[in-house]
């Protein structure tokens, strides 16, 4: 949790909060009791305890490097979306086709010419985003196609916190690595394929679209699980360890439907 964090504090190194933490200094109230911290960092302390009762993510988003920001999981998950996006491509001609949406009252798919244009109001709810890769890829895309949003949310990107316990490679890689393998037909769809889904789609194949938007649901349904991986392989052994603070972003993927004939034409 936030309040046992202190390396955005100004001049902290990981190794300073380590030294607080073996001086049975756990969190900000007994630091500011300790005597160890100086008048800035203090100040600094005192500014953070009001943010975080304000509810303000922003302000430790801007105070936390990207692999760092798993800090922030546990005390503003209930106000989390889980985000992911597909697109057409990457070229100059491509576009977005839609992005999932999972939080504490489950999924939502926002498909181009459906429902795309109710993304931007729905995101405002919104503390935090998690995604993976979302830094390069997915914020700047819907950025891109809707205009400002997230401008007041917090975001942290997988992909860097697992690059930070040694972990690289695409979402899939990693699930299998760390054991959270799907096993099913559609973990061999790749982006290509989406592409490919979203054309047959827009060509009148009846099940397309809901076999993308099942595609895309499967990949926002494995967040909150990197999410709490990556939280305690980085907080093992330290204060800020809080196990099972997403159990209520999970969501059963079998409830919404795909064409499995479809899948096994794409993966010829």
């Amino acid at each position: 949790m936030l309040r046992n964090s202190f390396l955005h504090l100004p001049g902290f190194s990981v190794d300073d909060e380590e030294y607080l933490w073996s001086a049975g200094i756990r969190d900000w109230e007994d630091a500011l009791t300790s005597g160890h911290l100086s008048a800035e960092q203090e100040k600094s302390l005192q500014q953070s305890t009001s943010e975080l009762e304000a509810r303000n993510a922003i302000y430790f988003d801007r105070k936390y490097r990207a692999s760092e920001r798993w800090r922030m999981l546990p005390d503003f998950g209930g106000e989390t979306a889980f985000l992911d996006i597909e697109t057409t491509g990457l070229g100059g001609d491509a576009y977005l086709t839609m992005c999932g949406i999972l939080d504490s009252s489950g999924f939502k798919a926002y498909v181009r010419g459906e429902n795309l244009d109710e993304l931007v109001s729905d995101l405002r709810q919104y503390k935090m985003v998690v995604t993976f890769n979302g830094i390069s890829f997915d914020v700047p895309w819907l950025r891109r196609e809707l205009g400002p949003l997230l401008e007041n949310a917090a975001h942290v990107d997988l992909m860097h916190v697992l690059r930070s316990v040694g972990l690289r490679g695409g979402l899939k890689r990693i699930e299998k690595a760390v054991g959270l393998d799907r096993g099913d037909d559609l973990s061999m769809l790749t982006g290509r394929d989406a592409v490919a889904l979203w054309n047959m789609a827009q060509e009148g194949e009846p099940r397309a679209m809901e076999t993308l938007i099942r595609y895309n649901s499967e990949d926002v349904a494995s967040l909150p699980r990197l999410a709490e991986y990556a939280y305690a392989q980085n907080s093992a052994g330290t204060p800020m360890a809080v196990p099972g603070f997403f159990s209520l972003a999970r969501f059963d993927t079998t409830t919404l439907p795909y064409d499995s004939a479809l899948v096994g034409y794409l993966c010829r």
